[in-house]
C-alpha cells in the first residue's frame, strides 16, 4: 500500500510539474492606428507612428490601437495558462511629447477596422475622458496602466499588465484558436502625448506583445513521465529486496 501511495503521488507531483512548465513568446503587431477626432490617422505616418494622446491635444487628441497575430507566436500546441503578460513600446520623440499616464485594453472587437474610410470606422470620442472611446471597440477588458516620460528615439517602455479572469478565458480562447489579439492604449490623462514607434516604422520596433504561457502538456511527454516515476519506483522496491 506505501508503494502504491506513493506511485500515485510521485505521478501526479510529476504531472503537476509538467503542467506548470512556462514559456515565453512574443511578437509584433499586424496592423496599428493612431485614432483622432477624425478617424485613423491617414497616410503613412498613421501605421508608422504609435500615439497616444489626451484631450488636450485638440484634433490630435487621440488613443491608439494594435493587432497582433497569435499564429506568429509560434507556440504549436494548446495553451493551459496565462501567467504574464507585457507590452514593449518603442518611443519615437516628437516635439509635442508630453509626460503622462496611458491605459490598457483588451477588446472581443477584432472586427472593426482600424485602417482609415468613410464614413471613419472609429474616431476619438469627447464624451469619454480621459479615454475618448466611448462604447467603440467593446466588449473590452482593462489590463493596466502606465506611465510615459519623453526621453529619446528608440527607448523601450516596457508596460508589466494583469489579466481579470474573463479577459484570461477570452486570450486563452484567441491563443487556441490562432486568433487576432487586438489591444487598446488610452489616455488615462487629459495632457499625455505619448509618442512610439509603429509596426511600419523603418528603423524602430512597432508595438509588440509578449506573453508568459502554460502550455497543455503533450501526451508523449505524460507518457515518458509515467515510465520515467515507474522505473523509479521499481529501483526503489529493488533496493528494498536487496
Amino acid at each position: 500500500m506505501r508503494l502504491r501511495a506513493l506511485l500515485a503521488t510521485a505521478m501526479l507531483l510529476g504531472i503537476a510539474v509538467a503542467a506548470t512548465a512556462q514559456i515565453t513568446v512574443s511578437t509584433e503587431a499586424f496592423n496599428n492606428a493612431t485614432v483622432q477626432p477624425a478617424g485613423p490617422r491617414t497616410g503613412s505616418a498613421g501605421k508608422n507612428f504609435f500615439n497616444i494622446e489626451g484631450n488636450n491635444n485638440g484634433q490630435f487628441a487621440s488613443f491608439g490601437v494594435a493587432d497582433f497575430n497569435a499564429a506568429n507566436l509560434g507556440i504549436g500546441q494548446p495553451v493551459a495558462d496565462v501567467v504574464g503578460i507585457r507590452v514593449k513600446l518603442t518611443e519615437d520623440r516628437a516635439a509635442f511629447s508630453a509626460a503622462g499616464s496611458i491605459r490598457f485594453w483588451l477588446t472581443e472587437d477584432t472586427t472593426t477596422s482600424i485602417d482609415p474610410g468613410t464614413p471613419p470606422p472609429i474616431a476619438w470620442d469627447a464624451s469619454d475622458l480621459p479615454n475618448g472611446l466611448g462604447g467603440q471597440l467593446s466588449p473590452r477588458y482593462e489590463l493596466g496602466t502606465g506611465t510615459y516620460t519623453p526621453t529619446a528615439d528608440g527607448t523601450l517602455f516596457e508596460y508589466t499588465l494583469s489579466l481579470s479572469p474573463a479577459a484570461k478565458s477570452y486570450l486563452i480562447t484567441q491563443l487556441n484558436s490562432a486568433g487576432t489579439i487586438r489591444l487598446i492604449v488610452s489616455p488615462a490623462d487629459n495632457a499625455v502625448a505619448a509618442t512610439y514607434a509603429g509596426y511600419s516604422h523603418s528603423t524602430l520596433a512597432g508595438p509588440t506583445l509578449e506573453l508568459d504561457l502554460v502550455p497543455v502538456p503533450e501526451p508523449a511527454s505524460l507518457v515518458a513521465l509515467f515510465v520515467g516515476v515507474t522505473g523509479l519506483a521499481g529501483m526503489a522496491v529493488r533496493r528494498k529486496k536487496a
